[in-house]
């Protein structure tokens, strides 16, 4: 047997009164003496304690709920934003318009900083884009620099927070330090294909938690009109 005057130490009373945790309920005179009410300055009671970290926890749950609300407004906003963009760029009669409206309504309905559309060709399949005000770019299909880039494409899915500093570099040139979080879309595979970024100076504008399926739409419908203006393409 052990020795009953053996010892034990806090990790072992912690231990029991995990496994036990109405052991003080039964024992009031116990807890009566460790409530500590005559404690130095500073030390609190089981209960008070246990009312704190309630409280604590009620607060996170509280915060969670409201970000979870946040958010939710936030998609449904986004939701309402794609919708009526797509529909201006389907009343779009030739690609100078589509290119446009596209960058213009992207500037005003997103609150976005900056805009890049970056178009991919072969050279049987090159475009030949009409001048248009603003960021937009064709480069070859095999060039070295969209390496950076070769995870996103690989996915074709959204990506929403923040690129790399050669990413950046590529989209925005002399305005990459300015960008702090971007709605990055891969569009499509050839004979149309291409990357198109949504950017903001503000860190926080664009992020992991954003309903990025409305954003593969958008994608999708442009790049089915672009098919349309440069290629003659009316299915997929």
């Amino acid at each position: 047997m052990g020795n009953p005057q053996q010892s034990i130490n806090a990790d072992q009373v912690s231990e029991f009164l995990r496994e036990h945790p109405d052991f003080l309920i039964g024992q009031p005179e116990l807890l009566a003496e460790i409530e500590l009410e005559q404690s130095p300055a500073g030390t609190i009671s089981l209960a008070q304690r246990q009312r704190q970290q309630l409280r604590q926890k009620n607060q996170q749950l509280h915060e969670q709920l409201h970000a979870l609300i946040d958010n939710a407004h936030s998609n449904t906003a986004l939701q309402q934003r794609v919708h009526q963009l797509c529909l201006r760029l389907l009343d779009c009669q030739d690609l100078h318009s589509l290119l446009t409206v596209l960058l213009e309504q992207l500037q005003q309905e997103f609150s976005a900083d900056e805009v890049a559309l970056r178009l991919f060709y072969t050279d049987e399949q090159q475009a030949k884009l009409p001048p248009v005000n603003g960021n937009i770019a064709e480069l070859p299909a095999d060039d070295s620099q969209l390496k950076v880039f070769d995870h996103i494409l690989d996915k074709q899915q959204p990506v929403c927070g923040r690129l790399t500093k050669a990413q950046k570099q590529l989209l925005f040139a002399e305005k990459a330090e300015e960008i702090h979080s971007v709605a990055c879309l891969p569009l499509g595979h050839q004979p149309c294909a291409g990357l198109l970024a949504i950017a903001s100076r503000d860190a926080n504008r664009f992020h992991a938690d954003m309903g990025t399926e409305y954003l593969s739409f958008l994608g999708e419908v442009f790049m089915r009109l672009m098919r349309r203006f440069c290629h003659g393409h009316n299915g997929n």
